[in-house]
């Protein structure tokens, strides 16, 4: 989850999370799939079409969900949308009224924030810790506030890495049917689990539609093919489309046939194989480096999924001077205070892996270590950090 404004060289090597290696996708197996579909379907792909997006991909998506993370898809009940922010925005548009109050994890993904916020919602913070947003605090939130949703990454939380554990999931979803408080799940990063097996999302234990569920093929395959989806209630999905129709009426049909016949093939399955592997053994050389250029100085727990580290620094560095100087070093990493409600500095840094080969990792990790060297001394005082 990383904002195409955030430019740098391209000699720099960018260490942000949720980023995947685009060098993996077969673009040779895309453009081939792009001709056939053209060749055969131009004429009804280059025109008007379905705003809910292409049927054969709502088919495709549909099944691959509904076999692999047993969520209860069916074409009538996804909606293809330009990637997950449009798919947050649509959901905040159709869901929120100004005034709501939508409860968000702290730390989070601040783009979600704000497109529940451009929709007039008031948020409220819920702390995460080392089993994931803390579930039991729902119940003193609700005393003080009438609670319209709550927005959750409860398989990889955003941005620290921890699942969230069985018991909340069974807390969280009793709390919200009892309620009648809907959840918005995003589940930015599924298929990227790389210890045991993953966990099903709470849309799969979901028996009273409360989970509003979001996913992407941006991790899978590339960002700039731009393809989210929305999986919800009949009556939510045509909301959405009529929120849809006021700034983009349709996808690009073209590419989600030519996905959609990839996924039938099974060739996005082989790719979803192929990355995980690689990103497995990225993540290891990433945590090992770590360890050996910093030692005790970062603290962290190598995650079981996603595509980032958040690494604990020991107090007494100044973060904000060792970014800028990683930037002139040619290494450029997100520190913890990007993520925080009240964008306070904490001793923490997000670290991504997965679109770095080996060799980039560790020379990202070399230069982040001349960086600290290089700070002047005064920059390594110690200081008061306040969790």
């Amino acid at each position: 989850m990383y904002r195409a404004s955030q430019a740098h060289s391209p000699s720099t090597l960018v260490l942000a999370g949720g980023i995947p290696d685009v060098r993996l996708v077969s673009a040779t197996e895309l453009a081939r799939a792009y001709r056939r579909v053209l060749r055969h379907q131009g004429g009804a792909l280059l025109g008007y079409g379905d705003s809910l997006g292409h049927p054969r991909l709502r088919k495709a998506l549909a099944e691959m969900l509904s076999a692999t993370r047993g969520v209860a898809a069916t074409p009538e009940t996804v909606l293809i949308t330009r990637g997950s922010q449009m798919a947050l925005y649509l959901v905040a548009r159709t869901l929120v009224a100004p005034g709501d109050v939508v409860v968000v994890e702290d730390p989070g993904y601040r783009p979600a924030w704000e497109a529940f916020q451009l929709a007039g919602a008031k948020l409220v913070r819920l702390p995460v810790d080392g089993a994931g947003a803390c579930v039991k605090e729902l119940a003193t939130l609700s005393n003080r506030e009438r609670i319209r949703a709550l927005y959750l990454t409860p398989h990889h939380q955003y941005p620290t890495t921890v699942t969230l554990a069985a018991g909340r999931r069974l807390e969280l979803l009793e709390f919200a049917r009892t309620r009648h408080i809907a959840i918005i799940e995003d589940d930015y990063d599924h298929e990227f689990h790389y210890d045991g097996r993953p966990v099903l999302p709470l849309a799969s234990a979901d028996t009273t539609g409360a989970v509003i569920y979001i996913g992407t093929l941006s991790k899978v395959l590339a960002p700039g093919l731009r393809i989210g989806y929305i999986v919800a209630p009949s009556p939510l999905i045509e909301r959405a489309v009529a929120y849809r129709s006021f700034m983009d009426l349709q996808g690009d049909h073209a590419v989600e046939s030519a996905v959609a016949e990839l996924l039938e093939g099974g060739e996005v399955q082989r790719h979803i194989r192929r990355a995980r592997r690689i990103y497995h053994a990225r993540r290891d050389v990433l945590a090992e480096e770590l360890r050996k250029q910093f030692g005790a100085m970062f603290f962290f727990t190598v995650p079981t999924g996603g595509m980032a580290l958040w690494v604990r620094v020991e107090e007494g560095v100044d973060l904000s001077a060792w970014e800028l100087q990683g930037l002139r070093e040619g290494v450029a990493f997100q520190l913890g205070r990007r993520f925080t409600f009240d964008r306070e500095m904490i001793p923490y840094m997000r670290l991504g892996f997965a679109s770095r080969t080996e060799a980039e990792l560790k020379e990202a990790v070399r230069r982040m270590a001349r960086a600290l060297r290089t700070l002047p001394r005064k920059r390594l005082a110690k200081k008061e950090v306040r969790r």
